[in-house]
């Protein structure tokens, strides 16, 4: 029996340590080391749909622990959990009379459990409500290549692909790009910035950080049939000429992130390349910066605003840099978000996007390895749409991206 208990505590140890990310609920029975977690979803105001049957996923931030259960009738999980501070989140979707898809998804603040805390603690999960899109990002290739001819990395081959998800079609015109601030990822338990006061709860609004972009157009001058993408390149050129392991990103009709006197650091767009406009920049950078490491991507619109309007009532000093005006942002409203997508470098990261936007994460094994995140297919939306390709799109990029070895447009 010594043996046992030994074996046993050991085997907990090792756990909580991090090393092993991955329990299931019945592997813990010493109560010593345990506690459980009674979490209660909540739906949004005006929506009374069933909340039995959700997974509800438990992360510890600073380890990666990882625990998980299902909600009963009443929408509560108990979860056992070895001591630590846990983040919840859930998500699922619901689909209405005329096609309408609504997706619910949800994340608590920290919940910490510690031994000098109850055997069992309750928290509510309030879930958030959005609509999935027309133009999703299908593809993030951010992290570069390694270049054979010099054995470093390669990495001013960034493209971003978006993708019309529907059977309608799509209009790019004044869609807008942007990436968030902070470049990477917060790390080591950091909270972003852009957090409610007194809270670990994200703002509603999301930073656009140094640059923001925009499609021309003056409202259906440049449609996206239904199934059909467009590609977007910070430098527009044949990579592949100078670096084998590199794409070509300057192919006539693809579009360049480029500003002749704003980006005079990035390549010139090569011929029958279409450029974005840079309607709004801040800060000294001659290039339009996404990280190579864990950058966070969106796409939103400007509400029906002019430009100059929408920049007034957007522009917004950071709190991080309460003295240095290069890091100003533009905050965008949630409702205005099109598509987004989190990358992290590693499980413990930190989010910026709120989970109505992205309740998940993309990863890749760093930068410089020629791979990208990439949107997996829905195999049932794609069967009912008659073979027509559609992406999964729950707002949660753990569960809608993988991790492609290549990029999609290497060899092409």
């Amino acid at each position: 029996m010594k043996t046992i208990k030994i074996f046993l505590l050991l085997a907990l140890t090792f756990l909580i340590s991090g090393c092993l990310k991955d329990l299931r609920i019945d592997e813990f029975s010493d109560d010593a080391l345990s506690s459980t977690l009674i979490i209660k979803v909540q739906m949004p105001q005006g929506f009374s749909y069933s909340t039995q049957g959700l997974v509800i996923k438990l992360t510890d931030p600073a380890t990666g622990l990882q625990f998980s259960g299902t909600t009963d009738a009443a929408g509560v999980a108990n979860i056992k959990v070895a001591h630590g501070s846990y983040i919840a989140t859930t998500e699922f979707k619901h689909t209405e009379s005329g096609g309408v898809i609504y997706i619910f998804n949800g994340t608590t603040e920290r919940l910490r459990v510690t031994p000098k805390d109850p055997e069992t603690i309750s928290a509510n999960l309030p879930l958030n409500v959005s609509k999935t899109g027309q133009i999703v990002i299908k593809e993030f290739y951010y992290g570069g290549c390694q270049n054979p001819a010099t054995g470093g990395s390669y990495a001013n081959d960034k493209y971003i692909i978006l993708y019309n998800n529907s059977g309608d079609i799509a209009y790019l015109d004044s869609l807008c790009i942007g990436v968030v601030d902070p470049y990477n990822a917060p790390t080591s338990g950091r909270l972003s910035n852009w957090v409610k006061p007194g809270t670990t709860e994200l703002r509603d609004s999301v930073p656009n950080i140094s640059f923001a972009w925009m499609f021309p157009g003056t409202g259906r001058d440049h449609p996206l049939m239904p199934g059909e993408e467009v590609v977007l390149a910070t430098n527009a050129i044949n990579h592949a000429a100078s670096v084998s392991t590199s794409v070509n990103l300057g192919k006539p009709g693809y579009w360049a992130l480029y500003d002749p006197i704003l980006t005079t650091g990035q390549s010139v767009p090569n011929a029958g390349v279409n450029r974005m406009i840079g309607y709004w920049k801040m800060g000294t950078a001659n290039q339009f910066v996404i990280s190579a490491l864990s950058p966070a991507l969106f796409v939103y619109n400007m509400g029906g605003k002019s430009v100059e309007q929408f920049v007034l009532d957007t522009y917004t000093r950071n709190p991080g840099y309460a003295t240095n005006r290069n890091f100003d942002v533009l905050m965008i409203d949630k409702e205005l978000i099109v598509d987004g997508v989190e990358c992290f470098r590693n499980v413990t990261d930190t989010k910026r996007l709120r989970p109505e936007i992205d309740n998940g994460f993309a990863m890749t094994d760093g930068s410089g390895q020629g791979q990208s995140v990439h949107r997996k297919v829905d195999e049932a939306a794609t069967a009912a749409a008659g073979g027509r390709i559609v992406y999964m799109d729950s707002n949660n990029s753990s569960n809608d991206f993988e991790k492609r070895a290549t990029a999609s447009l290497l060899n092409k």
